[in-house]
């Protein structure tokens, strides 16, 4: 009877192939069976379902991947001008010891700087042209590897050319070891690192978690 029987239709690549008969308990098993395999394929979330995507490992931590200089340390006009270029020696696609593109990078104000001493910041792609910005001194939740406040400098490089940074305060500040962090694309990731910063404090710093 057709009360007994069910009919259970195969495609493939979401092309009809053929359709067969079985007895019902079969039909059930068979249909529960492809059910479940489906069901092991995708997630759901609020209400939502969607297919699980294969997740991208974290990019390894190489403090090494850019090269940070102190261009300058001058006084102009009341103030004291800081600038630093960031250099990608190996850019790449962050396979096989290249580096990605920088996405943006930052420091840790010693504990002996004063963050009202900052006065302004600045950003360039040559070192002549500066775009201003209000400097902060917070958190950056992009990425993981430094969680305490930083001035965050939100422009990155390209290829091998360099970028221009500039942090304004109206103290003179001894130049010195200072913690930074840097974040970039999947493979290359964000890692902390020492470079000569802003320090009056007479010692190393260590990055404040």
């Amino acid at each position: 009877m057709l009360m007994d029987t069910g009919i259970f239709l195969v495609f493939c690549n979401h092309k009809f192939l053929h359709f067969k008969c079985y007895p019902m308990k079969t039909f059930n098993t068979i249909f529960l069976g492809a059910v479940m395999i489906a069901l092991s394929q995708q997630t759901s979330f609020e209400g939502v379902t969607t297919v699980k995507e294969k997740q991208e490992p974290a990019g390894t931590c190489n403090p090494n991947a850019y090269i940070i200089t102190l261009e300058s340390h001058t006084l102009v006009n009341g103030n004291w001008e800081w600038v630093w270029s960031v250099y990608n020696p190996n850019p790449g696609n962050g396979n096989n010891g290249t580096a990605q593109n920088l996405s943006h990078w930052g420091m840790q104000l010693a504990s002996c700087v004063n963050y009202s001493s900052v006065t302004g910041a600045a950003y360039s792609s040559d070192g002549l042209s500066w775009t201003d910005f209000t400097p902060v001194n917070q958190t950056d939740p992009s990425q993981g590897c430094m969680t305490s406040p930083v001035i965050k400098f939100d422009f990155g490089t390209s290829g091998s050319t360099k970028s221009y940074y500039r942090l304004t305060v109206n103290q003179d500040y001894t130049e010195g070891p200072a913690i930074g962090y840097y974040k970039s694309g999947s493979r290359t990731g964000c890692c902390t690192f020492s470079f000569t910063g802003i320090n009056d404090c007479g010692g190393p710093v260590e990055v404040q978690e």
